[in-house]
């Protein structure tokens, strides 16, 4: 197995497992796999299960529409003391319709909600596709504990953002190139919705990740923007596109293709 600054990613679990009490549960625990790649976890309890859906909750530390959580953690050792990590945004923020996710806005996700993420003085919000966000420096003993700020954002000539479950998609990266990119990840986010909302829209998340890759319409491996860019050109017709075999290319296709941006899974 390949060490990754003396650290093995086996004896990284072990160390992580014995500080746990540091930790908070239902955080992002990373660590660099036997590939050099960050890996992301669920925390929980004493042990690191590796996941990439994770739930959060706007309003959780009493301000509306706002949360930092959840947070990420990396313990001593796991990446080099002079990288950063950071965080892209993969697709726009997506809305719950009760049976898949959309974008905020029929039309245009920059009219609909949109999430902000902050750090201090540096900041990235969703966008109409992929949209970098912004690193980090990594602790001088190697960990990385952050819990960034993520705002719910109202549409446009909106009071308030409207109430549902949100779904933001992120990978992370590191400046050191020996450390490779995370695999993508998903965050299901509630603003004031049902218990149950929220079950529902965490599974057709865990659904679509272990599904074939019908989002894949040019056939190269990845979801990507060549794909985005077939479906919007065919959008209201029928065939290319229409990954739910209504006859119409539509919103929930194009939900189908950003939940299932990047490498084919």
């Amino acid at each position: 197995m390949r060490t990754i600054n003396h650290f093995t990613a086996g004896a990284a679990l072990a160390a992580f497992a014995a500080v746990a009490h540091a930790q908070h549960a239902g955080d992002i625990g990373l660590t660099v796999g036997a590939d050099g790649a960050i890996v992301t976890h669920l925390i929980n309890g004493s042990s690191l299960v590796p996941e990439r859906v994770f739930t959060a909750a706007f309003g959780d530390t009493g301000v509306p529409n706002f949360t930092q959580n959840p947070g990420f953690d990396a313990r001593s050792g796991t990446f080099p003391a002079t990288a950063r990590i950071g965080f892209d945004f993969l697709t726009p923020l997506l809305r719950w319709t009760g049976d898949s996710f959309a974008p905020t806005h029929p039309q245009d996700p920059l009219l609909g909600e949109r999430l902000r993420a902050s750090f201090i003085t540096l900041s990235a919000t969703t966008g109409a596709g992929p949209i970098a966000g912004f690193s980090l420096a990594v602790q001088g003993d190697g960990g990385w504990h952050r819990h960034i700020s993520w705002t719910l954002q109202p549409a446009i000539g909106a009071s308030a953002p409207a109430s549902g479950v949100y779904l933001m998609e992120l990978a992370l990266w590191c400046t050191d190139p020996a450390i490779g990119d995370s695999e993508p990840f998903w965050v299901v986010m509630s603003a004031g919705a049902s218990a149950a909302d929220v079950a529902l829209a965490e599974q057709w998340v865990r659904d679509a990740i272990g599904a074939p890759c019908p989002a894949d319409l040019d056939g190269s491996g990845a979801v990507d923007g060549r794909d985005l860019a077939a479906l919007l050109a065919n959008w209201g017709g029928a065939g290319d596109g229409d990954i739910d075999g209504n006859g119409t290319v539509d919103g929930v296709d194009l939900s189908s293709v950003l939940a299932a941006w990047g490498g084919c899974r």
